[in-house]
Order: structure tokens, then sequence, then C-alpha cells
């Protein structure tokens, strides 16, 4: 059976008033192809004639990659709202030294909203610099609060500008494919979309502000306040009331007291899992405007974040 393809033809009626609008018709261009004289309509100046796009057409080619623990990794082409599932399982599923809990999804247009934001953060970042600059020094403890602004707000600018934004879309697989497949946790894949399936993990990192930051080995049912004292505290210049948990899945749990925006709880408290992360930012100076604290650690959890990644993904 041939395929009938149409175009909305818009006309404007030239005796009335200028602009006013004729009327939209469907025109059969496979007839016109064809040679039919009556869809082969006359145009006139001012007809908008639109040859509509085939449904699904932008979808074509579109492709994703899997890497990591799966029998097969590879590029696999994907129809339009194919999901997770689908793809692990066209890749042969998961092998014995897969660790889904730490699946790390990348999407594109995610990377660049975050890139966005990431820039404009460290504009504003140069900024407060400059302005902090600018403040007098009438006394010892004034320029060395300054001074000690000034570093830190410069140590977050390196920070940000060497961790660059992944686009990870935070997901929550499981070992059972079938135990999740078609739930919400069955994300639908974008064309570009790369999953990396990690290998099995049996540390938990401590990153920051402690005395000794590093992977502890992954005890069962330990908290993060657990995880913090075998790194041995943490430091004098510490935000404790900022510490934040990475999960494996690329989920936060942060602070109420926090100012970063992420699910609010009790990261101290929380029973961490194998690839759990546990970050403890600066303590921001108390000097300057109070949007430049947050602007601050915004940029040092931003950072954080990134670090985590690379720590637990290398």
């Amino acid at each position: 059976m041939s395929r009938t393809y149409t175009a909305d033809l818009a006309s404007y009626s030239a005796s009335g008033p200028v602009g006013s609008q004729g009327g939209n018709t469907t025109v059969d261009l496979s007839a016109v192809n064809d040679g039919n004289a009556a869809e082969n309509l006359a145009l006139h100046a001012g007809d908008i004639l639109t040859v509509r796009e085939r449904a699904g057409w932008a979808d074509i080619g579109a492709a994703v990659t899997v890497k990591g623990e799966v029998q097969h990794p590879g590029t696999y082409g994907i129809q339009p709202g194919e999901k997770l599932s689908s793809l692990l399982q066209r890749s042969g599923g998961f092998t014995a030294l897969a660790y889904p809990y730490g699946a790390v999804l990348t999407r594109q247009d995610v990377r660049e909203v975050e890139l966005k934001n990431q820039l404009e953060l460290v504009q504003r970042l140069k900024a407060e610099e400059v302005n902090l600059k600018a403040l007098p020094e009438s006394d010892d403890d004034q320029k060395n609060a300054k001074l000690t602004a000034v570093g830190a707000t410069e140590t977050a600018i390196t920070q940000l500008q060497a961790n660059a934004p992944i686009g990870r879309v935070v997901i929550h697989i499981r070992p059972q494919i079938p135990e999740w497949q078609n739930t919400s946790a069955d994300a639908a894949l974008r064309d570009g979309d790369v999953l990396v399936i990690p290998k099995k993990t049996d540390y938990v990192m401590v990153t920051g502000q402690v005395y000794n930051p590093t992977a502890i080995g992954y005890q069962t049912g330990k908290s993060a306040r657990w995880y913090l004292s075998q790194a041995g505290g943490i430091t004098q210049i510490a935000d404790k009331k900022a510490v934040f948990v990475v999960r494996g899945d690329g989920s936060v749990i942060a602070s109420k007291n926090n100012n970063s925006g992420w699910f609010a709880g009790d990261p101290l408290s929380a029973t961490l899992r194998p690839g759990d992360s546990i970050v403890v930012p600066e303590k921001a100076p108390k000097i300057g405007s109070r949007n430049w604290n947050v602007a601050l650690q915004t940029a040092q959890v931003a950072a954080s974040l990134a670090l985590a990644v690379a720590y637990i993904h290398p």
C-alpha cells in the first residue's frame, strides 16, 4: 500500500482586508505527484505551504553507548522511547562483576545546562573576588579575613574550572532487571546517552576537609559519621553543617542547613553502601555578602560532586 503524503496550505484573501485569511486546505501531495489537476492548486502571494515532517524523523539514527560490566559493550541504535532495561537486555545483561547501584548515565543536553550554570557561577565568583580585593584593610584581623576569603574564592574557581560537569542523570537500577523494568526507574533513553556499569567496589570515599582523605573499606551497616571518624574526623576549617553524601547512584543527601539545594536529610546518620562518598566542604569565610557565601558553597559542592564521580568511576 502506497503512503499518502499531505501538506497544509494557508491562503489569504486578495479581495478582503489586508491580511484577512482565506482558509486552510489540506493538499494531497501524492495526488499532485501523480498529476491530479484538482489537487495541484495554484499558489498566490502570501500563501504558506507547509510540508509536514514525518513523525519520528528526528529520531532516525539515534544511538546510545553502553560501557563497562555488561556482556556486550558497544554502541546500539535505539527506537523512540526505548528504555534502559531494553538496552541492558540487548547488550546481554550484567556480568558477574557488575555493580548496577553505581551505574552512571550521562546525557549531552544535561551537561550543556550544567556547564552553562557552572560558567555563570565562575563569573559570579570572579566578580565577588574583585569586590573582596577592594575591601579596606584597617587592621590585621580584617586583612587576614580578606586574604582568607580571596584564597577560598580562588580555590573554588580553580576547582570548578578543573572539573567540568559530565551531565549525569540519576538512575536507580538493580541487578535483577525484571524487578524494575517498566517502572519509574526504567528511564527512557535519548540519542547520545552513555551508560557506564562499574565493577563492584568495596569502599566508601571520604574527601574534603578531613585529616586523612581516603577510601575506607566498606563495613555493613555503618553510618557516614563512622566513616568520618575512620578518616581522622573533620579539620578546623571544615563546615560540619554542610557535609553531604553522594550516593553511588548519583543522588545526594545534604543537611537542611546546607545551601546547596539538594535533598535535605541527616547525612551523618545515613547508612552507607559501597561506592558512596562523603564530602566535607571548607567553611566559607565570614566576610562579604550572604549571596557570596552561598555562591562559594555552591561552587564547593559542584566541584566536590565532580571529584566524587572521578574517584568512584575513573
